[in-house]
């Protein structure tokens, strides 16, 4: 039995600044020669890509990876908590996982995580306990720019974040990216906004952007009894 020395593990996230949707983090793991090959697909920072392309590299990916992990975290945890920490959170669920797959005889470990900005310390430390041995660790800004890993789960993370929109648009109506600055998001809001006293459960509410658009649903950040997005509602798994 072929024995691997090394393993890589990607992780990066989609969706911090939107006030719509999830915010999804994803990780991907698997050996160097996977990465290399991935590499010569195309795959590289999915801000880059085309939709089209990024949808057929995810396919690549997902056929290819050993591991592949998707968290995704709703608005209504996104209104009451940092959200450096939930990705933090985030981070340590998928390592988690990934540390249960990975065989006792793999003998080199390195983990690249694109910048969560004064968690460092956290992070080595849940390693540390997650693995039991020794790990090597690259977090640094833009290594989605810099990293295959990385590029392969801002890949997974964006796609899966998409895919999500996409069955929200089919239910609610083109609301366009999510992100404010959207004419096509910015319209939405306000319509729905004028004909509907409550606002569905997709919106992130504590977003400074939305206190001009719809001062009534705008809440400050704090927290508030748990609940599930609609998100969680609906079948994750459509892939038209």
């Amino acid at each position: 039995m072929t024995t691997v020395k090394a393993y890589y593990v990607g992780i990066d996230e989609a969706g911090r600044g939107p006030v719509l949707g999830d915010m999804v983090v994803a990780g991907v793991a698997s050996t160097p020669g996977v990465f290399e090959d991935l590499a010569r697909l195309g795959v590289r920072d999915s801000k880059l890509l085309s939709p089209s392309r990024r949808l057929s590299l995810y396919k690549s990916i997902i056929s290819q990876s050993a591991v592949v992990v998707v968290v995704y975290i709703p608005p209504i945890r996104l209104d009451r908590e940092n959200l450096n920490t939930l990705e933090e959170k985030a981070v340590v669920r998928i390592l988690s996982v990934v540390s249960r797959a990975i065989s006792e005889n793999v003998s080199e470990i390195s983990v690249f995580i694109d910048e969560i900005k004064g968690r460092r310390a956290n992070i080595e430390n849940s390693i540390r306990g997650l693995f039991q041995r020794p790990v090597n660790v690259i977090m640094e800004p833009h290594a989605d720019s810099k990293y295959t890993p990385v590029a392969a789960a801002s890949i997974v993370a964006k796609v899966s974040r998409d895919l999500n929109l996409k069955t929200l648009r089919s239910l609610l109506g083109d609301f366009g990216s999510g992100y404010i600055t959207d004419p096509s998001t910015k319209r939405w809001v306000l319509d729905y906004y004028a004909s509907h006293r409550e606002p569905p459960l997709f919106i992130r509410r504590s977003w400074r952007a939305l206190r001009d658009l719809a001062p009534l649903w705008y809440t400050t950040k704090k927290r508030r009894s748990s609940g599930k997005s609609l998100l969680d509602y609906v079948k994750r798994g459509d892939r038209d």
